[in-house]
């Protein structure tokens, strides 16, 4: 008796291993992000390492319009690829047309950001989506539909089981959202290949002065616009408004130091990502730059450095050439962050 138990043993211990692997067991083997030079490697979490299935999924979830209550919208409805991951209108729209209250801001090189959005009211990329699911001018659902919708798929089903090895779940669609996102690397501007790879051709003469005005005293640009990613983070009032219906940071903070402070942008791809400012005022780098040429208006906060440039009409076509060299088209057209089919 016991001679034929471990003969069927082993006959299906056999079986097991002659067998191709299941396809819904998940590669968790974790991949390197593909880091520019000159860039320094990013903190990914502990907990959410980037794989492949991850990436597939969260990438299919960035443009799923059913994580909207009326499956209208989708993460990439406000965010377009060929904008580097802005919206190019003023204000973006959410179901039945409803608009929100900031310009969508750009999505690359999110895996450097300590904090998001235009107050830094989130810390944390795999907490970011949680925002537009419950705002009623966007997603305007509840976790609950969502997992609901996911769960009656059975593409997502087996996405989730290739990823996570595991159900649909509202953690499992936070980590492969921010897993995605991650991914959306931008550092092959021209400016790049300038500094970093040593390619004298690749900027200009006019982008080659503009350059030096940029990182100069005189305009004090780099102050805040620095390091590999042109932003030093942090908050900050430019004055460029008489006055601010949104307090900014304050509203998070509820500091009165903080009133009309926003976070300084990336000025990566910025020839891409019009319109500018919080509320998306300004249509062009030709009025961003008059309008800090001027000084701007005296409100509360305003930072110090924001004072009267004394630029020339030449000086400033020089530094608007200089951002535009900022541009990484590889990005804006980069396939692996178009949506695949199913």
């Amino acid at each position: 008796m016991k001679y034929s138990h471990l003969n069927i043993i082993l006959l299906i211990v056999i079986a097991i291993s002659s067998c191709s692997k299941d396809p819904s067991i998940p590669n968790t083997d974790v991949i390197p992000l593909d880091i520019p030079n000159g860039f320094p490697n990013p903190i990914i979490p502990e907990y959410n390492q980037v794989t492949k299935a991850k990436i597939r999924l969260g990438k299919a979830l960035f443009y799923e319009k059913g994580l909207s209550r009326d499956s209208s919208t989708s993460c990439a409805s406000c965010h377009f690829q060929f904008a580097a991951f802005a919206d190019p209108n003023t204000l973006s729209t959410g179901i039945d047309g409803r608009l929100g209250f900031r310009n969508s801001q750009a999505l690359f090189n999110l895996a450097w950001k300590p904090d998001f959005f235009r107050d830094g009211g989130v810390q944390s990329l795999e907490l970011v989506t949680l925002n537009p699911l419950h705002s009623s001018s966007e997603f305007d659902s509840n976790s609950a539909d969502m997992i609901r919708k996911l769960k009656n798929s059975s593409y997502y089903v087996q996405l989730f089981r290739e990823a996570f090895n595991d159900t649909v779940s509202l953690s499992n669609t936070l980590f492969a959202l921010a897993t995605f996102q991650r991914t959306l690397i931008s550092g092959n501007s021209p400016y790049d290949r300038y500094i970093f790879n040593g390619n004298e051709a690749s900027l200009n003469d006019a982008q080659k002065r503009g350059m030096n005005l940029f990182f100069s005293s005189r305009t004090n640009c780099s102050t805040c616009h620095s390091g590999f990613n042109f932003t030093k983070e942090g908050y900050f009032a430019n004055g460029l408004f008489p006055a601010y219906p949104d307090s900014g940071r304050q509203r998070i903070t509820l500091l009165e130091t903080d009133r009309n402070k926003f976070s300084v942008p990336s000025l990566r791809n910025i020839e891409y990502t019009a319109p500018y400012m919080h509320n998306g005022e300004y249509s062009s780098l030709e009025e961003v730059v008059d309008i800090y040429n001027s000084g701007g208006f005296n409100v509360m906060n305003k930072d110090s450095l924001i004072r009267p440039l004394g630029l020339t009409a030449d000086e400033k076509a020089d530094l608007i050439s200089f951002l535009k060299s900022l541009s990484d088209e590889e990005f804006i057209s980069n396939p692996n962050f178009q949506p695949e089919s199913e």
